[in-house]
């Protein structure tokens, strides 16, 4: 009996992703589980694994807005030092959690200024054509109901 992914499957699966230059961003040596319909996948990707079966292998492309959005000029902006960690060594390229660990979202560091640092609100991936090759390895289906497709 194949289960088809729906919201409330538990799905696990491979997937390698790569970038519109065909720079690999994830190997996808570790599988990835998730619970469909409860946003912890991007949108566009789970929207385009819904009905797929264990065994399914193929191809998904993703356009920025469907994937992390699109670059967004006005999430760069600068930041003065009394804004920022007095405990921290600010340095280019880290990442900036408001709220400790569990805030919603990170800052980038991109330059350090005069006045303090230049930081970017956008996810790394934002305003990128995603390319995503997966295979499914398994779906079980929401608790409590049964696949009667199969």
């Amino acid at each position: 009996m194949n289960t088809r992914i729906a919201d409330g499957s538990r799905v696990t699966l491979r997937c390698r992703v790569t970038d519109e230059a065909g720079q690999v961003l994830d190997e996808g040596a570790r599988p990835l589980v998730f619970v469909c319909g409860r946003h912890q996948l991007i949108a566009g990707l789970e929207e385009k694994l819904q009905a797929k079966e264990p065994g399914f292998q193929g191809r998904i492309e993703l356009s920025p807005q469907e994937a992390y959005g699109p670059y967004r000029k006005e999430l760069v902006f600068e930041a003065v030092r009394e804004n920022l960690p007095a405990d921290l060594d600010i340095q280019p390229g880290m990442v900036l959690s408001p709220g400790g660990s569990g805030g919603k979202f990170a800052l980038r560091v991109l330059s350090l200024t005069d006045r303090g640092a230049m930081l970017d609100g956008n996810h790394r991936l934002a305003g990128k054509h995603l390319t995503f090759d997966v295979e499914v390895l398994s779906v079980e289906p929401a608790a409590g109901t049964s696949d009667a497709s199969s």
